[in-house]
Order: C-alpha cells, then sequence, then structure tokens
C-alpha cells in the first residue's frame, strides 16, 4: 500500500503536465489592410513555413492562402509596392521583404467573389513596382497582362464582366527583349461554354481560358509554351466584328 501511494505521488506532477501542455502550431504574425483586400501572415511554427491569407471584407467571399519556407526565424514584412484599378478589378502586388517573396492578387470588391493569387520569389532589392503592358478585349472577357520586372515575371488576369464573377491570375517567367502583343488565335462556344486561345507573343506563351457568361462564375487559364517555330494561326474576322484592343 505504502508503495503504491509514492508511486501515485511521483506520478502526479506528471500527470498534471500532461493535462496543461497546450500545443499552438500556427500564430498570426502579421496584417495588412488595402481598401476592401485583407491580408493576414500566419506562421507555422511546426513546420517553419509563412502563410499569407488573402480575402476580400464583402459577404459571401473566399478567402486562398499560399506558403512558403522561412528565410530566418519567423519574421516577415508584408506591404503592397505596386497596384492598378480597372472598372471592378483590382490587381496588387503584395511583396514580403523578409523572405524576398512577392504574391500578385486580383479580385472584384462584390459579394460572393474571392481573390486570385500567384506567390514567387523576388529580389530583395529590386524595381518593385509592376507595369501593365497588354490588354485584349475579347467578347465579355478582358485578359490583362503585367509585367514584374523584379521577378522577371509575366502574369495574365482573365475577367468576365457579368456580375459576381472572380477573376483568373496566372504568372510565368518573362523572355528577355520579347517583343509583341496578346492576341485571340481560336476560340470554341458549346452550348454556354466557351474556350478562347490568347497567344502572348513577347514571352511565346499559349493560354486556353475557359468561362461561361454567367453570374458568380470564374475563368480558369491554362498555359504553355509554344512550341519551337510554331506561329500563332491568324484570326478571320467579319467586317462587323471589332478587333481586340493591345
Amino acid at each position: 500500500m505504502k508503495k503504491f501511494i509514492i508511486f501515485l505521488l511521483t506520478s502526479l506532477p506528471l500527470v498534471c503536465l500532461a493535462e496543461a501542455y497546450q500545443s499552438t502550431l500556427l500564430v498570426q504574425t502579421g496584417k495588412l489592410r488595402e481598401s476592401d483586400l485583407i491580408v493576414r501572415t500566419v506562421t507555422d511554427l511546426e513546420s517553419h513555413k509563412i502563410c499569407q491569407a488573402f480575402y476580400v471584407r464583402t459577404t459571401g467571399t473566399s478567402p486562398v492562402i499560399s506558403c512558403y519556407d522561412a528565410v530566418s526565424g519567423y519574421a516577415a514584412s508584408v506591404n503592397q509596392v505596386g497596384h492598378f484599378k480597372e472598372g471592378q478589378l483590382v490587381v496588387r502586388k503584395i511583396k514580403d521583404t523578409v523572405n524576398d517573396m512577392s504574391c500578385l492578387v486580383a479580385y472584384v470588391s462584390i459579394e460572393g467573389t474571392s481573390p486570385s493569387i500567384d506567390c514567387y520569389k523576388s529580389r530583395q532589392a529590386g524595381k518593385d513596382d509592376m507595369v501593365r503592358n497588354g490588354h485584349l478585349s475579347e467578347g465579355d472577357l478582358d485578359v490583362y497582362r503585367v509585367i514584374d520586372a523584379d521577378s522577371t515575371k509575366t502574369c495574365l488576369v482573365g475577367y468576365v464582366s457579368v456580375l459576381g464573377t472572380s477573376p483568373s491570375l496566372t504568372c510565368y517567367n518573362s523572355l528577355p527583349d520579347g517583343k509583341g502583343g496578346l492576341m485571340q488565335n481560336s476560340e470554341f462556344r458549346e452550348g454556354d461554354l466557351i474556350v478562347r486561345k490568347i497567344s502572348d507573343l513577347a514571352n511565346r506563351m499559349e493560354c486556353l481560358v475557359t468561362y461561361v457568361s454567367t453570374e458568380g462564375t470564374s475563368p480558369f487559364m491554362y498555359c504553355s509554351q509554344m512550341p519551337a517555330g510554331l506561329k500563332p494561326a491568324p484570326v478571320f474576322r467579319s467586317a462587323t466584328q471589332p478587333a481586340p484592343t493591345r
């Protein structure tokens, strides 16, 4: 009996410690607000990653998140370093200068939408601003080309001008000294579905953009490198069909 009591007394601190211990692996380490856009940095203490969570302060929106390795410790310094607005569409460049990461985010402040993001490595001391140097309009689809010289990236933003749609965004490596605009060189329609083939001539990229012209949807883009030596097929238009703007 005496041995049993001694065992209980010696094990009691261990039991108390087990009950009191709590592990907090996710912590918020920062917050940035730019108009309707909120960016929160969340640190995962277990995997040594820093995540940026984006959402728009409107009813029924969905958030998006992107994570990357922390360079040193768990610090981050997130700021907006460039943006442009075209109608309801807003595109912002958010940069973490501690971890040398940039994120392009596109969104509209409309109920039921969500932002679209693409994050990539950047230079610590580079040209932070982004340049909009291409625009293609086909039907109710607008495609904007954005150059991020700091990261040698080109990003395409697709947006359908129908109430409640979310934008789409994709980024790829820029070609040095690339020249040429955006052009549509084919399209496909079947019922409500539309697929357009868009060529970025300066970077020799071809993107399929698919969408439906209904409220509350989002276009989707798939991009790939043009085969060597391939030239975009010409588009034949009727006399009444307007040419795209570039």
